[in-house]
């Protein structure tokens, strides 16, 4: 269904000079040298994006292919994992290690909160008697559009020699700063669909030498293991057929974000997550996570009074206004508004707002 006004946070618009890569015709990226060369040119690309000298290994698959992926090649059966949750991924997240059988321990708080000085000390109280393989945490959460201040939790990592910290960032990588290395992650998990508007495709990750030295211990053999793309320039190939029309859209994002200028970009995104919520506000219209807590990237608020989200959404669709729902405990309470990507643009966001006065404005005509 064409959308006018196209909000929902992933999979985002995509831009022309995206949609020009991926209607090209490629040779074989399994044995072309070509494709390796696009290849590492986008690699690099993401290395400065996210400060890291670590290898960023780049798969065919949507986001949650390397979430699992990074947990199959590095745990066992019986690791212990501690999680910070703050929102359904989180939550997930320590669900999916259970399902490894890992003993996972978790410090929890409400979804519309993020990591603070309380929150900390419990974490760190945690980890330091329980002693994890991996700490994990999710940088944006999505669903409840908050982002969490990573970099104490990654001192943490360090100051208690925890091997592994993983850290979901699919909805934070190129629209907010991050820090890989500065905040000592070792799997830093990124995915195409969101903030570099492509289509769901590609997955990458950053991985540390400890990281990869684990995967060497652990062997899992899977199509989403991570660890035999270490050495895919040296040996030439692929672990499996690569997806070279997606890896030459994502250069081409990338191409464009840093013609643009990262400080640019980022502040593109700041700009339009203070006009929603302002906006918002303005309207009546009560945010789930206010923005001191909230991600430039995705703006959740609760559905207006004398709606339900089904019809709350039809209305705004209806006026070419398309946004999405969320999960868990925000279901059928929450809206969100993806300003992601090639949508965190004033003039799209402007439009948005615009549509949902006038729905909110005809309820208020009809009510009276």
């Amino acid at each position: 269904m064409y959308a006018p006004i196209p909000m929902v946070p992933g999979p985002v618009t995509v831009p022309f000079y995206v949609r020009e890569a991926l209607a090209q015709d490629y040779p074989s990226g399994q044995i072309d040298n070509d494709f390796f060369q696009v290849l590492r040119a986008s690699e690099r690309f993401l290395q400065r994006m996210m400060h890291t000298k670590n290898r960023v290994v780049i798969m065919s698959g949507e986001g949650m292919l390397v979430l699992w992926g990074a947990l199959k090649s590095t745990l066992k059966p019986g690791d212990r994992v501690f999680v910070f949750v703050n929102g359904v991924f989180s939550q997930g997240i320590a669900d999916m290690a259970r399902g490894l059988g890992c003993a996972v321990e978790t410090v929890e708080t409400a979804y519309n909160q993020v990591l603070d000085d309380d929150l900390l000390n419990r974490c760190e109280m945690k980890i330091s008697s329980m002693r994890p393989t991996m700490i994990c945490a999710v940088h944006c959460e999505t669903p409840s559009g908050t982002l969490n201040p990573l970099e104490r939790l990654g001192m943490l990592k360090k100051q208690y020699e925890v091997p592994l910290f993983y850290v979901d960032m699919v909805s934070s990588l190129g629209g907010v700063e991050v820090d890989v290395d500065g905040w000592h992650i070792d799997l830093a998990l990124g995915g195409s669909q969101k903030c570099l508007s492509l289509p769901p495709s590609l997955a990458f990750v950053a991985v540390s030498d400890v990281a990869f030295s684990r995967m060497g211990e652990v062997d899992y053999q899977g199509y989403d293991s991570i660890l035999p793309f270490k050495t895919i320039y040296e040996d030439g190939r692929s672990p499996y057929t690569p997806n070279w029309h997606g890896v030459a859209a994502l250069h081409a994002s990338l191409q464009a974000l840093f013609a643009e200028g990262l400080d640019s970009v980022f502040q593109r995104h700041r700009i339009c997550q203070h006009f929603v919520h302002s906006s918002l506000k303005k309207l009546g219209v009560r945010l789930w996570a206010d923005e001191p807590v909230s991600s430039p990237t995705v703006t959740a608020a609760l559905v207006p009074e004398g709606f339900t989200f089904a019809g709350w959404q039809e209305a705004l669709r209806r006026r070419g206004l398309v946004v999405a729902g969320s999960f868990g405990p925000m279901s059928g309470k929450v809206f969100r508004l993806g300003h992601m990507g090639e949508q965190a643009r004033l003039s799209l966001c402007e439009s948005a707002i615009d549509v949902i006065d006038t729905v909110l404005h005809s309820c208020k005509i009809v009510s009276v």
